[in-house]
């Protein structure tokens, strides 16, 4: 199964002081047959940006790319993202690159163009002339390493944010049912899930692909070393557990009994041994042991 792998803190980097972490990284990318990309040190052969050619849907696109702008760039306002939706308009082949150049040309020198020419010089994507067709990026799984952003988070879960809604875009198509069993496409993974959550309530692109995922054969999985970091409330509030058709977790002790229940289902009471973990699977609690691909020549 294809999938694609976010890896916001670089774990799976190639560890030169731990032969240990370079052997299972070896075996891993190896059995899975993944290619691994790490951000700013490497770009991404799509381009998230895309044209319609109907001029009113293509007003409509224009504000799906600056809306998630402005959501992970707290600093942007109304007038910021109504600029970069104008801008986006006026291109005949959108690409980051002519998007800076068409803000800076209309007069902007504020953050809206300082935030779309930090994703150019990051050379984040590839321009509309050089990117391949997402078919083609899609044939295989990937690896993608967000560990060179280090501490800034904005920019970071922005990128995040630009690749998710190109595969909503380019992967928003339901697959029929075959033998009573959903077919899938590809499997998204995002590791350390919890510093992209607090701000998921307000762009949705997680959320929204966890209600789509399933039946566009592309589910979502979404990892974290803290059960809590799955309950957001307040403006930013998303229900993941009630999204959740499938859920492990190994240390459901760290919660109270009532967010043990919003998130397992149930309440558990003791704390687990090494390797052993809860699974909610379709409503149903389990408790059992977990081990890890890898092992075993992943039999």
């Amino acid at each position: 199964m294809r999938f694609v792998f976010f890896d916001l803190k670089g774990e799976l980097e190639d560890d030169p002081t731990s032969a240990q972490q370079r052997k299972n990284r070896t075996q891993f990318l190896r059995q899975t047959g993944a290619k691994y990309v790490r951000l700013i040190q490497q770009d991404l052969p799509i381009n998230p940006l895309y044209r319609h050619p109907n001029p009113t849907q293509n007003a409509q696109v224009a504000y799906e790319i600056a809306s998630p702008i402005r959501c992970f760039a707290p600093q942007l306002g109304a007038k910021q993202e109504r600029n970069i939706c104008d801008a986006y308009q006026r291109l005949d082949a959108p690409d980051f690159p002519a998007l800076a150049m068409e803000l800076e040309q209309s007069g902007a020198n504020g953050v809206d163009l300082a935030i779309v020419q930090k994703i150019d010089r990051f050379n984040l994507f590839a321009s509309a002339q050089t990117a391949i067709r997402p078919e083609e990026w899609l044939g295989g799984s990937l690896v993608i390493d967000f560990k060179e952003f280090r501490n800034d988070s904005d920019t970071k879960a922005l990128a995040v944010a630009l690749i998710l809604n190109f595969l909503m875009k380019k992967l928003d198509q339901n697959l029929a049912v075959k033998g009573g069993i959903q077919p899938l496409k590809m499997v998204l993974f995002v590791d350390e899930a919890h510093l992209l959550l607090p701000k998921e309530g307000k762009a949705g692109l997680l959320g929204s692909l966890a209600r789509q995922g399933r039946s566009w054969g592309f589910p979502v999985w979404l990892a974290s070393q803290d059960a809590d970091a799955f309950i957001t409330t307040g403006n930013n509030a998303t229900n993941f557990a009630e999204l959740a058709e499938c859920g492990v977790h190994f240390s459901p002790h760290t919660l109270p009994d009532a967010q043990q229940r919003m998130i397992l289902g149930g309440v558990i009471h003791r704390e687990f041994k090494k390797a052993e973990a809860a699974l909610r699977l379709q409503g149903k609690l389990l408790t059992g042991t977990a081990r890890q691909f890898w092992k075993e020549g992943g039999k």
